[in-house]
């Protein structure tokens, strides 16, 4: 008996390492589907459940293993290149959309093709994207504890720490990403933020909202645009004389580009385990000339992660998480450096967040 398309759940193999048929779907198309369940191992995104159903339906192949190998390398057939598995597809990712509240209509469009068809579902898909990350950043708020818990695991350079019944981990290789992961989340739960979570952000995110990456270069890692201003958030793991090299001149030069973008305020937030007194120092002139000469006085404060964190959890348990205190200690801080060389103007940023958290 052959399922039809969305009753099919479940279907296994076991085939002897003798024989010579071998799967007839490559791990490739898979990858989108998939998720991680929650740490007990891989779960299949819910609105791909009839993809992956589709590539269920061809188990197993009668050809050789030569054969099926020339195919893979050329590029295997997906189910969706058929124009009535893409369109049941299609249907199904339709009423998906209802779930979400989004409102997409096929009237008056082309799907006489498998392209045409494909292309209104990528187009679904980074609507239902858009919309979970939305979901998400609503729920942030609500977990400022445990980001402020990744936050502390990356300034303590542990890779792991325990957090109430279970455990959060940040592998060490991809510590400069969980970096960024986490001060993102850090302002989606402060929140009234005017552009998306998905514009906040430069560096990519898997289907559970984890970081794969870090931002790329030539802008800001965090862009967090307010009702009355900007902040420019850069972040890096670098502790040396040479994190001054790396970021004094790029940090200075997205804030600087940025003032000249938006008609409102810009701030620059720089935050790093160590701070460096050249670094710092480069921030307290704070001066970028355009290509026209024109100066511009630049707005930067550098805080340590922990300094951020302890900040960042005093306002959570004070009610007052919102721009505004951000907004207010970066203008206090920024105060003192008309005052103090590098090193005294860090130790008054350190009093701040001291006489702040009290």
């Amino acid at each position: 008996m052959t399922s039809s398309l969305f009753d099919y759940t479940a279907a296994t193999v076991s085939k002897s390492s003798r024989e010579s048929t071998v799967t007839a779907s490559s791990p490739a198309p898979l990858k989108p589907i998939l998720k991680w369940a929650g740490g007990k191992g891989i779960g299949l995104v819910p609105e791909k459940h009839a993809w992956a159903v589709a590539l269920t339906q061809e188990l197993v192949s009668s050809e050789t293993l030569l054969n099926r190998y020339t195919v893979l390398c050329k590029g295997a057939n997906l189910p969706t290149d058929n124009a009535v598995i893409a369109r049941q597809i299609l249907d199904d990712l339709l009423k998906q959309t209802k779930k979400f509240g989004i409102v997409y209509s096929l009237d008056g469009r082309s799907l006489n093709t498998s392209a045409e068809i494909n292309q209104a579902r990528y187009e679904i898909e980074e609507l239902l994207a858009g919309k979970k990350e939305e979901q998400y950043a609503v729920n942030q708020a609500a977990q400022w504890e445990e980001i402020a818990a990744y936050m502390d695991l990356i300034a303590s350079r542990k890779s792991h720490v325990k957090y109430g019944e279970s455990e959060i981990s940040v592998p060490k290789a991809e510590a400069p990403a969980y970096l960024e992961w986490s001060l993102w989340r850090a302002f989606l739960a402060i929140d009234t933020l005017v552009n998306s979570p998905s514009a906040v952000r430069r560096f990519k995110i898997d289907q559970d909202f984890m970081p794969v990456s870090t931002a790329p270069g030539n802008g800001p890692d965090l862009i967090a645009e307010f009702a009355d201003c900007v902040i420019v958030t850069e972040v890096t793991l670098s502790e040396s004389s040479r994190q001054e090299a790396m970021e004094g001149e790029p940090v200075r030069r997205h804030v600087a580009d940025l003032m000249q973008e938006y008609k409102k305020p810009v701030y620059g937030l720089f935050i790093a385990n160590r701070i460096d007194s050249n670094t710092a120092e480069t921030f307290r002139i704070g001066v970028w000339y355009t290509a026209n000469d024109v100066r511009l006085d630049l707005q930067i404060v550098p805080f340590t992660l922990k300094q951020f964190s302890s900040f960042f959890k005093s306002i959570f348990t004070s009610g007052k998480a919102h721009p505004q205190s951000v907004i207010d200690l970066m203008l206090k801080c920024s105060s003192f450096k008309k005052n103090y060389e590098a090193p005294q103007w860090k130790l008054q940023i350190e009093k701040t967040i001291e006489e702040l958290v009290k």
